[in-house]
Formats: structure tokens, sequence, C-alpha cells
């Protein structure tokens, strides 16, 4: 395999890894250009991207019913983060002594956005 192959091939594996990102135009400026100038040069990818384009279609045009009411809320409590880091330093005070020192933060995810916001 030619190491124009092997970049080529390279490009095609990260092309699928952000797709659904791609269509949905979610990925940076810098990204989508360089994943739409590989899919211009690529006739596979060009493949799965149309394939994916018209899935979307297809779902925005069919598919219609609504999600349930409460859907949204347990997705958006799930999305919700809480982590807390503890650290433990040794300190000395200028008498000398030594004391130990523990300290927590707590980050929270409280906002979740979407894409296109």
């Amino acid at each position: 395999m030619t190491s124009e192959n092997t970049s080529r091939r390279s490009e095609c594996e990260e092309l699928l890894t952000v797709l659904y990102e791609y269509v949905d135009g979610s990925t940076d400026d810098r990204t989508r250009a360089r994943l739409q100038d590989h899919v211009d040069r690529c006739p596979s990818c060009l493949e799965h991207l149309g394939i994916e384009q018209q899935v979307r279609q297809i779902l925005r045009t069919r598919c219609t019913a609504s999600a349930p009411s409460d859907l949204r809320r347990r997705i958006v409590s799930a999305l919700r983060t809480e982590t807390t880091v503890t650290t433990v330093e040794t300190v000395r005070g200028a008498d000398g002594e030594t004391a130990q020192v523990t300290r927590r933060t707590t980050n929270r995810t409280t906002e979740v956005r979407y894409p296109g916001q």
C-alpha cells in the first residue's frame, strides 16, 4: 500500500468518525473545509455522505411523530454532570508545624447546548 493510499484511508476513517457532525453542520469551519475537500476527491466518502444526507432527509419528512413530553427533561438530566475533585496537601505553618489541608472542588454542568444554538 502506498503512502498516498494510507493517507487517503486515514482521511476516510477520520471523515467516517465525524460524519454525523459533518452532516449536521456542527463541525468547526476548519474541519468542515478539510472534510469537504476530501469528499470532493474521494468517491467512496462522497457516497457515504450522500447516503447519510438521504437518510436525514427521509427522517425529516417521514418521522413527524412527537417524542414523549418528558423526553427532553430526561435527556437534559442525564447530560448534566457533577464532578468532585478532592486534593490533600501538607502545609507548613510559620511556626514550623505541619497540617494536612483537604480541598474539595465541585464542577457542575447545568447548561446543555444543542447544535445550532
